[in-house]
């Protein structure tokens, strides 16, 4: 796998991409016709959120306050949830597929997945315990109430510095995984092209590299 930097030349008012390459290369885009091309795409930006989720893994310390650590907790569970999640503009990556790759990785995908979407983002499941009541008041009272009816809960305490390095590795697991994949995809796409000209080739024209922006966050890229 290879990757690449893109900059901004504010001189030629463009973006350009810097990296290892032969000089002298032209750089043109891959074709939108390309069966591949969305998925060659989620798969480079699975691998930037793995790595985000794994820095936040990192971040945990003994030294923050537990709710520093709880958010960049979740922050990494959010990560790993966003690779497997159905969306119109990103290929998921398939469950089945990564255990095929690391099957020992099982039960930790299957805790997290379900802590996240079961407790952090939904509450459903167990790790929170409510029950409501009702304040009844003494036999020796004129009124039949105590006090105001309530709800009382309580969470289970994580041990986020512990399954941060739990998350880790699952992380990385997944990393090594999505750059395989990524291999795979790429090889196979040159592969489509290995037939074409030079000039065949350069009529696909020049990479369309748009900016990232904060506007119309309803609409999809």
């Amino acid at each position: 796998m290879q990757e690449y930097q893109v900059i901004y030349d504010p001189e030629n008012k463009r973006y350009a991409i810097q990296g290892d390459f032969a000089p002298g290369s032209v750089f043109v885009d891959l074709p939108d016709d390309n069966p591949k091309k969305k998925r060659f795409i989620s798969l480079f930006l699975h691998k930037r959120d793995i790595e985000r989720g794994i820095d936040y893994q990192r971040c945990i310390s003994l030294n923050n306050h537990m709710f520093a650590n709880e958010a960049l907790f979740i922050a990494g569970l959010s990560m790993l949830a966003k690779c497997f999640s159905k969306s119109d503009s990103r290929t998921p990556l398939s469950p089945e597929g990564f255990l095929r790759f690391a099957p020992e990785r099982k039960e930790a995908l299957d805790t997290y997945r379900n802590w996240r979407n079961k407790h952090f983002m939904h509450d459903e499941n167990q790790m929170t315990a409510a029950t409501a009541f009702l304040i009844i008041a003494p036999e020796s009272s004129e009124s039949t109430w105590g006090g105001a009816p309530s709800v009382v809960w309580n969470t289970v305490q994580v041990n986020y510095v512990f399954h941060s390095r739990r998350l880790e590795e699952l992380l990385q697991s997944l990393w090594s995984y999505v750059v395989q994949q990524i291999d795979e995809c790429g090889s196979s796409i040159q592969d489509m092209y290995s037939g074409y000209s030079r000039d065949q080739l350069l009529q696909f024209g020049s990479p369309h590299i748009e900016s990232a922006t904060l506007e119309n966050p309803d609409q999809k890229r």
